[in-house]
């Protein structure tokens, strides 16, 4: 299994793959995301596995692709503990459909430019006859609010907790399911982005403290 995770103090993405053939050992090292970044755009459309080979110091990490060979220095020191960044539990969950999410989401970061960025959202159970909801909105002091709601299956309380519109686009423009499960605590803890259907990927974006 190779496990990559990825934190930039707002935000952590943990996911996971099978190796296409075993290993001997295990191991971790830190590669640069410039390294990843330009692999993803050398890799293009191959599908051909990726050879990865790390040396015995940990200080260089060799990519061979179909054509290309990457060579990149490791991050040297020790990544933070992300296990303990993952919330264990929830108050309110709230599944949703991906694009719908996506489209709400962009359309309300178009108002929040020039507030921070600030989405809010709010997950409301539904009744006996109705559906749950997630209601998106943003506030422009200069072109006014933007409310936006999806239909959701939310399990739990209502709940509230806003964030930074593109660290929402970004999740949500890379997931591949259908689904996307949003777990809460409360507005002051971070929220959990979980795919439905799979559980190789969660991305945990801390909220924003807002006024409601």
């Amino acid at each position: 299994m190779l496990t990559l995770a990825a934190a930039d103090g707002f935000r952590l993405a943990v996911y996971k793959l099978p190796l296409a053939s075993p290993v001997s050992q295990g191991g971790e090292v830190i590669i640069p995301a410039r390294t990843l970044a330009e692999l993803n755009r050398l890799m293009g459309d191959q599908e051909e596995p990726v050879e990865i080979t790390v040396n015995p110091d940990k200080s260089q990490a060799l990519f061979r692709l179909k054509n290309v060979e990457l060579v990149s220095q490791l991050v040297q020191g020790a990544f933070p503990k992300y296990g303990q960044l993952i919330p264990q539990s929830y108050n309110t969950r709230a599944v949703v459909d991906v694009a719908g999410f996506l489209r709400a989401t962009r359309t309300a970061s178009i108002f929040a430019r020039d507030g921070s960025g600030i989405v809010r959202l709010v997950m409301t159970p539904g009744g006996e006859l109705t559906p749950g909801k997630v209601t998106i909105s943003a506030r422009s002091e200069e072109v006014g609010d933007d409310v936006g709601e999806i239909d959701a299956i939310v399990e739990g309380e209502e709940a509230k907790i806003a964030f930074n519109g593109k660290y929402l686009i970004d999740v949500l423009s890379v997931l591949r399911e259908s689904q996307v499960a949003l777990e809460a605590t409360n507005p002051s803890s971070p929220g959990v982005l979980r795919p439905v259907g799979v559980d190789n990927y969660v991305h945990v974006i801390m909220p924003m403290f807002v006024q409601w």
